[in-house]
């Protein structure tokens, strides 16, 4: 769509973080999506459901990643230069109006993730791709995180798509 070449973007880095998984917000996590289970907030219980400590809810690594359990001084370089691509490509179309709205989350679990543990969250520009909708174009930018533990294993891939409707 105009000067942006969606291409140059596919494949960019979006984010590189260290995420600690914490009891304090997985609990209060739990609680604000109204999830009030005791194995959210309470070690015996999440035991006896199976688990070694408290696991996270299913959406908690959407926040989680963004400030729950980020803490500045374990951060690495961001691979971005300090030029995201998904700034730069909603940048690029919102100079030119529309609305911009977070379209679709998708988690998938490679096994439970429980409090205590230390990610590594790596994201990246999977796809950007245009549909017409009437007399406008909707623009889906699609960046995929995965979360992998110290030994390199995934944990938790997250995928989101941001939509642009000009």
């Amino acid at each position: 769509m105009g000067d942006i070449d969606f291409d140059d973007y596919i494949g960019k880095p979006t984010a590189h973080a260290i995420v600690t998984v914490e009891r304090a917000p997985v609990t209060a996590f739990a609680a604000s999506v109204l999830d009030e289970k005791p194995l959210y907030s309470n070690a015996e219980a999440a035991r006896a459901e199976g688990f070694d400590n408290i696991p996270v809810p299913p959406t908690f690594m959407f926040s989680a990643a963004d400030s729950w359990c980020v803490h500045a001084e374990e951060q690495p370089p961001d691979p971005t230069g300090g030029d995201n691509p998904m700034a730069a490509v909603m940048g690029g179309l919102m100079a030119n109006g529309g609305l911009i709205l977070h379209g679709e989350q998708a988690f998938e679990y490679h096994r439970p993730l429980v409090v205590g543990e230390k990610l590594e969250q790596k994201g990246f520009v999977k796809d950007i791709y245009e549909k017409p909708t009437g007399d406008r174009t909707m623009t889906f930018l699609v960046v995929e995180n995965t979360f992998a533990d110290s030994s390199g294993e995934p944990v938790v891939t997250a995928t989101m798509n941001v939509i642009h409707r000009s």
